[in-house]
């Protein structure tokens, strides 16, 4: 039995070179990281002093696997170095408006070229209700009215003071011109007398508030009111359209930009009505929106064929031959 352990036992040289074989293949792992971006490769720390080295048939089969790795290293550092170097930033490709878009209908809507919503400046409650939906109205024309007795009664009040200040300043100037009256005295009449009527003027404007007069001719396009009801400061009372031309605003291709102008016509037809209508030019902004590459234009109705109202749509598209 112990002729048979010794016949297997392997030699120390043998037995160095296979632990060291690890070591070697930890280089070349490192190359590889090295190629991929990762750390340097090895370490070639030398042996700490007072300890001796050795190195057998492994650490010498070692050596240029170290140099390899390093060598690959390089190349790979390099190689990244170069493609960064190279590289440009692609510029970003503008949208491109094809002819189909440009040909294709344009939607427009319709809107009055006065219109307006009255609203209420402060609380109150509402007294009078005059104005229903489509009513004709004229320009100043009474359509609602607040609750405001008690601020005509404070308006009356104001206005007996402002007469009583009144009195009271002309007998000081009486008394002025016979002697018995200071200049003091007089000048605090006069301005007892512009403090009431200063209270006036307050009291007047809080009674315009009370009441919602039509800014101009029109009609009644809702009422969101009754009578008796509470509002607060804000709320919608009253919406007016007039009774004007009416216009129509739509985006357009910006390509239309290369021929439309101010003045030109344009033949559409009116979704609702299904009646033809021609449109005139009168406003084109002045930006291109960049997302949708279109630009915004106003037009004024021309001619229509039937009752054409605010709030009806139709399309338009480009003349032939554009």
């Amino acid at each position: 039995m112990a002729r048979h352990a010794v016949r297997t036992r392997r030699p120390a040289a043998a037995v160095a070179e296979l632990r060291e074989l690890p070591a070697e293949r930890a280089d070349r792992a490192r190359a590889r990281r090295v190629c991929r971006g990762g750390d340097a490769v090895g370490d070639l720390r030398p042996a700490a002093p007072g300890k001796r080295q050795r190195v057998g048939r492994a650490e010498a089969m070692k050596q240029p696997a170290r140099a390899l790795g390093l060598l690959a290293a390089s190349i790979c550092s390099l190689g990244v170095g170069l493609q960064q170097a190279n590289a440009e930033p692609v510029p970003a490709r503008a949208p491109v408006q094809s002819a189909a878009s440009a040909a294709a209908p344009v939607r427009f809507l319709v809107v009055a070229a006065q219109e307006s919503i009255l609203s209420a400046s402060v609380a109150g409650r509402f007294a009078k209700v005059h104005a229903n939906l489509g009513d004709t109205v004229r320009a100043g024309q009474l359509l609602a009215a607040f609750d405001c007795a008690e601020v005509q009664a404070r308006r009356d009040a104001a206005r007996a003071e402002a007469e009583s200040a009144r009195v009271q300043y002309e007998a000081k100037m009486k008394l002025q011109g016979l002697q018995s009256a200071a200049e003091v005295e007089v000048e605090l009449a006069a301005a007892n007398v512009n403090k009431a009527q200063s209270q006036i003027r307050i009291f007047d404007a809080q009674l315009g508030q009370c009441a919602f007069l039509a800014p101009f001719a029109g009609k009644v396009a809702r009422v969101h009111v009754k009578v008796g009801q509470g509002v607060n400061p804000g709320a919608p009372v009253v919406e007016l359209v007039g009774n004007g031309p009416l216009k129509a605003r739509m985006n357009v291709p910006s390509q239309w930009l290369a021929w439309l102008k101010v003045g030109d016509r344009l033949e559409g037809t009116v979704d609702e009505t299904a009646g033809a209508c021609s449109l005139k030019v009168t406003r084109v902004a002045g930006r291109v929106d960049a997302v949708s590459q279109t630009v915004e234009i106003e037009t004024e109705l021309a001619s229509t064929s039937g009752q054409v109202l605010p709030g009806m749509s139709g399309q338009i598209r480009a003349p032939a031959g554009r």
